[in-house]
Formats: C-alpha cells, sequence, structure tokens
C-alpha cells in the first residue's frame, strides 16, 4: 500500500435500508455492498471516472459537488434479512454473505442470470431534488423509473447457525471460514471454491449470553480470534466480554487476551462490579477484528457508544497488549490490516477511515469528512482491493465511498 494523495473517485447510491457491508471483487473496478433488507449489489466501475466540473468555492453548488454515482449491474438475491458481511475469493469469482437470516451464501458472480429487476436506490435523493417543486415536476422526479439489473441465485447456503449470524471471516489460504452467532456459537468450515457447499470442521460456544461481534482467521487457518459480547443498558447481570484465540482444528481455547489483560478478570461472574474491570478496555463490545498478514498481531476495534474508540494490538504468541493506535469518535465499527502490515485501517461513527502505522500507531491519512455527532451516519464497513491502492467504505447515510490512495 501506498499512500499518496487520497482522491475521492466514487460516490454511490444505495439508498434505502442502511449499508452493512462492503468487499471488493478481484480487482478494484468490482464492488459488492449489501445492506439490511438482504440485499446485495454489485457494480462495475470504470477505469477512469468521469470527470467532475470544479465549481466556484463560495458558490452555492460548492456544498453539492460530489464524486460521480453508477448504477449497479447485478443484484444477489436470496438473504431474508440483514447482510451482515461479505468476504471474497482473491479471483473474484465467489463472494460469501453472512446474514441475520441464519444463513451464509455462497455467490457465483459471474453465474448466469436468473431473472432482472428494476430497482430504485436513490428514493432519498429524488425527496430532496423534489422539494419546492410543482406538482407535476415533483411527480415526474419521485415516480420516475428505476435501473435495471440482472438478478442472480446462491449457489450454497449454510445452515449450521439458529441463530442471527453477526460474524464472518474467511482464512488468506481460502481455505477455511469462520462464523459467528447471536447464541456465541462458532463453526469453523472447510471452504472449497470448486465445490458448492462447505463442510463443518468444527464448532464451540462461549457464554451462552453473549453474542460472537466479530471474528477473524489466521492466514493458515489454524488460529481464530473470537470476540464475545452482549448489550446492555447498564452493567447489571451482564456476562464478560470475551477476547480469545482458539485452535480451529479442535476447538480448543489457546489465550484468554482479556484475561491476560485483567487478570482479576472473572468470566463466571455477572456483577456490576465485575463488568467494571474490563468496561473501560472493551467499551461498547470489541466489535471488529482482523489479523495481520503474517498472522502474528491481532487489531481489535472499540465498539457501540464510547467517546473515542480505539483499535487495540495484541501479540498472538504471546497475548500481550503491543499498543493502541487510532480514534474514531463514538466508537469504531470496522477495521483491516493493508496487505504489507504496515497499515491499519479503521472506520468508526464519526464518519471516517483512519489510516495508522502499525508500528507507532501514527495516523498517516484520512479519508472522509467528520458530518456530526454519532447519529448522523457511520462508515459501517471497510475494505481494501487487491491492488492496495482503493478503499472503500459503506455508509449508513445510504452511500458507498470509494477512495483511491
Amino acid at each position: 500500500m501506498q499512500i499518496n494523495k487520497p482522491t475521492h473517485r466514487w460516490q454511490l447510491n444505495f439508498e434505502g435500508e442502511w449499508p452493512t457491508s462492503v468487499t471488493f471483487l478481484g480487482d478494484s473496478r468490482r464492488v459488492a455492498a449489501g445492506n439490511r433488507a438482504g440485499q446485495i449489489f454489485i457494480w462495475e466501475l470504470p477505469e477512469t471516472p468521469p470527470t467532475v466540473e470544479p465549481v466556484a468555492e463560495k458558490s452555492k453548488e460548492s456544498k453539492r459537488s460530489t464524486p460521480p454515482d453508477l448504477a449497479p449491474i447485478r443484484r444477489l438475491d436470496g438473504h431474508s434479512n440483514s447482510v451482515t458481511h461479505l468476504v471474497s475469493t482473491a479471483d473474484g469469482k465467489t463472494l460469501i454473505s453472512s446474514s441475520l437470516d441464519r444463513t451464509i451464501r455462497l455467490w457465483d458472480v459471474n453465474a448466469t442470470p436468473s431473472g432482472s429487476a428494476e430497482v430504485v436506490l436513490d428514493s432519498q435523493d429524488r425527496v430532496r431534488k423534489a422539494r419546492y417543486r410543482s406538482k407535476d415536476e415533483k411527480a415526474a422526479i419521485l415516480e420516475a423509473p428505476g435501473i435495471k439489473v440482472e438478478t442472480v441465485s446462491a449457489v450454497a447456503e449454510l445452515k449450521g447457525h439458529r441463530d442471527w449470524v453477526g460474524s464472518l471471516g474467511f482464512s488468506r489460504d481460502e481455505k477455511r471460514l469462520i462464523s459467528g452467532d447471536a447464541t456465541s456459537l462458532v463453526i469453523i468450515w472447510e471452504f472449497d471454491a470448486l465445490a458448492p457447499h462447505c463442510k463443518e470442521l468444527a464448532r464451540w460456544t462461549g457464554h451462552p449470553w453473549n453474542w460472537v461481534v466479530a471474528a477473524a482467521l489466521s492466514p493458515d487457518g489454524k488460529n481464530a480470534l473470537v470476540s464475545e459480547y452482549t448489550y446492555k443498558r447498564d452493567d447489571f447481570d451482564i456476562p464478560a466480554a470475551a477476547l480469545k484465540i482458539w485452535n480451529t482444528a479442535d476447538g480448543v481455547e489457546r489465550l484468554d487476551l482479556l484475561k491476560l489483560q485483567f487478570p482479576k478478570l472473572d468470566v463466571a461472574s455477572t456483577t456490576y462490579g465485575a463488568a467494571q474491570v474490563w468496561r473501560k478496555f472493551v467499551a461498547g463490545g470489541l466489535i471488529a477484528a482482523d489479523l495481520s498478514p503474517d498472522g502474528t498481531i491481532v487489531a481489535v476495534g472499540q465498539g457501540g457508544e464510547t467517546d473515542t474508540g480505539k483499535v487495540h494490538l495484541f501479540d498472538v504468541e504471546s497475548g500481550k497488549l503491543v499498543r493502541t493506535v487510532s480514534g474514531h469518535r463514538y466508537g469504531v465499527c470496522d477495521v483491516k490490516f493493508s496487505a504489507d502490515g504496515k497499515f491499519v485501517l479503521s472506520s468508526g461513527r464519526d464518519t471516517m477511515v483512519r489510516i495508522c502505522l502499525a508500528a507507532d500507531g501514527k495516523e498517516v491519512a484520512s479519508l472522509g469528512k467528520e458530518r456530526g455527532g454519532q447519529f448522523k451516519d457511520w462508515i459501517h464497513s471497510i475494505a481494501i482491493s487487491p491492488d492496495q491502492q482503493t478503499v472503500a467504505g459503506a455508509d449508513i447515510a445510504g452511500l458507498i465511498h470509494v477512495w483511491q490512495l
């Protein structure tokens, strides 16, 4: 990854239920994103985006000057509830999605379309444009035809979970998947892109009151990082959060990272006092996780409604906290390592993507603009293109941002 002069290249409309996940498919020109309605769309970006005409700095139009939009080409049909995560194979041919409909689905993104549909992804934008217009003009804007897309069905559906699947991870060798749900059940799957199914290799559960809020695999798929948490307005009758490294072959716990950080942590206690031992460090749950490309460092982000969400870096072998980096007002939403392991990218409720050096935590670049408080818009998910020079962010305002570094 080389950071030159980051440029906001595209701003893709994905209005309706907010976007929750985004990933690249094989290169920097194909982007897939999912939302809370269970929809997944695929965009194919031109190599060179259209030129945005400059506007006078003091003009009324300057505030509205934005990167160009582009219509998606495909919709992947099947999920009946929110898409929580998207991952893809390196060649971009297979997309894997997890959902609150309790399933994981595999998609051949190049499959022959099963049909077509007309969709409207700019409903809010239409309302804004129709404001203060005449009755006829308003009707023309609001009732304008949508865009036509091809529709594709999943090639496989994994049904090992009986509750919301909120976490999904993929090993870099593309041999294993990890998924976690709202009953703290974790499943390790054997992945084979040539076969329309995944074999279950191992499963285990954490505290029955906890949700698996983040999960990731080491590059070789042998180690799994699992973060557990449950939300409650107060800290009474709340189980301890958990952050552990497991052996994926047999589901045996290898390291308890929070216990190493806080020796007085009582994993069996659900009292208010017990929660105060780990509360500040965990904040509203360590809801985002990734492992470095060499598998030696773990990154986890503090989520929830917190003052400033940080990203903690742990050494995988010793379990010791290496350092804390970044900082998002109101909480972190996602975290990713660059392919060379030099950078940690994070997004948050401050509507920003921050790029920090893993070695010392120094912030070297930021993408986006802060737009107000935590209840405005979040960058819910981020993705890095295979060539490492493009970053995409799923914004709950109904936008997919694409930046060139």
